[in-house]
């Protein structure tokens, strides 16, 4: 819902809880991803998918109920932990049901439907803020939730049972499996990269609107930029996906990091509103070409008795990148402007990209049936 800042603002909330508010989907994402994502290996992707929806569905409407700006807190973790659930854990199910050299196509589709969701969403609980006040837009969205909840629980399949001799066996306890999925290349190297990923889309988020601003383009003008990148990031999504097919998603990923960083460091030098307005329709082909071909690689590389666990580190480095990014590069930008800025990102960027070629050339380093159980990045 778009209008959450000023319906926390209607409540009396000051500017320090929303931004405290807003923070909070990056740090319990940081903290939740992998629990969800082992809960949903141990317990199956459709539990996990179905109480995600369900809590997408409470937390709108307990937005609609609170008294005070401070009780929107837990409501904001609550759908916090409904966004994970839903998102990442999707992900990891298409892996499962989809064929491993189909997966890439089917996390394009997967993906661009999360953009035209986020496309259409804002825009009808938009209006119907403005016609029929804040809370209709949450009511909205509860329904929608409520909906997909009923969908998730009966038109996904369950938790498929292998046989005791399909299924890996494995005593390793669960917290050194966790460091032995860290540590390995592959994981590793697409989890920095995401920390990158994400480092550049909150940069863009945060201070392109003000660097805009400074070149004298209006708030209408700055909305229709981003309405375009965010087209451009959507209808790149399923392209990428069948890309997949042909060439390796880590190779794509690898094209979307330069991409991006080489737009930031036009960005810092551009001062005419059309060649900004250009250079947001790239950054936005790049995150959708990244976003696709991050999760194809995910889903296609790890085992399945661990699909969820790497999806909840994959998402863990990106929310790190996302929360911590934007505080550091504010600094930055009181002590050194906007443009050293965009440099910085751009250079975060770039060493992303070349952070995941030089890790992901690297074979596992597991040697026993215990440790390879763990991961299958080898490729």
């Amino acid at each position: 819902v778009p209008t959450f800042s000023l319906y926390a603002a209607s409540l009396g909330a000051s500017l320090a809880l929303i931004g405290l508010l807003t923070s909070f989907n990056g740090l319990t994402s940081i903290f939740a991803s992998v629990p969800i994502g082992l809960l949903s290996d141990l317990r199956g992707r459709k539990q996990v998918l179905a109480g995600g929806m369900l809590l997408f569905a409470l937390s709108s409407a307990f937005y609609t109920m609170v008294p005070n700006p401070w009780l929107l807190i837990p409501v904001r973790v609550m759908g916090s932990l409904g966004m994970i659930a839903v998102f990442m854990v999707g992900v990891a199910y298409m892996g499962d049901v989809v064929a491993k050299e189909d997966r890439g196509l089917a996390v394009g589709l997967y993906s661009t439907a999360m953009g035209l969701g986020f496309t259409l969403g804002p825009a009808a609980g938009g209006l119907l803020a403005e016609r029929y006040g804040y809370r209709a837009g949450f009511w909205l969205a509860a329904g929608v939730a409520l909906v997909g909840f009923f969908v998730a629980l009966w038109g996904l399949a369950p938790k498929q049972r292998r046989s005791d001799a399909a299924t890996p066996v494995t005593t390793v306890p669960m917290v050194t499996r966790l460091r032995l999925m860290a540590q390995e290349p592959n994981l590793l190297a697409a989890s920095l990269a995401n920390l990158a990923n994400n480092v550049v889309f909150t940069t863009v988020f945060s201070f392109v609107p003000l660097f805009a601003a400074s070149l004298a383009i209006g708030q209408a003008a700055i909305g229709s930029m981003f309405a375009g990148r965010a087209l451009a990031s959507t209808v790149t999504r399923l392209p990428t996906g069948l890309l997949t097919t042909r060439i390796p998603s880590k190779y794509l990923m690898i094209t979307a990091l330069g991409l991006s960083g080489l737009t930031l460091l036009l960005v810092a030098q551009v001062e005419n509103p059309a060649a900004l307005g250009m250079l947001m329709l790239v950054d936005g082909l790049a995150f959708g070409m990244y976003l696709t071909a991050g999760q194809s690689f995910i889903t296609e590389n790890a085992a399945d008795l661990d699909r969820g666990t790497a999806m909840g580190v994959y998402n863990t480095a990106g929310s790190i990148g996302g929360t911590i990014g934007p505080f550091a590069l504010g600094i930055l930008a009181g002590a050194l402007g906007l443009a050293a800025v965009f440099r910085v990102a751009a250079v975060v960027a770039l060493a992303g990209a070349v952070t995941l070629w030089l890790l992901s050339a690297r074979r596992s380093t597991a040697t026993t049936p215990q440790e390879s159980a763990t991961a299958d990045f080898s490729g």
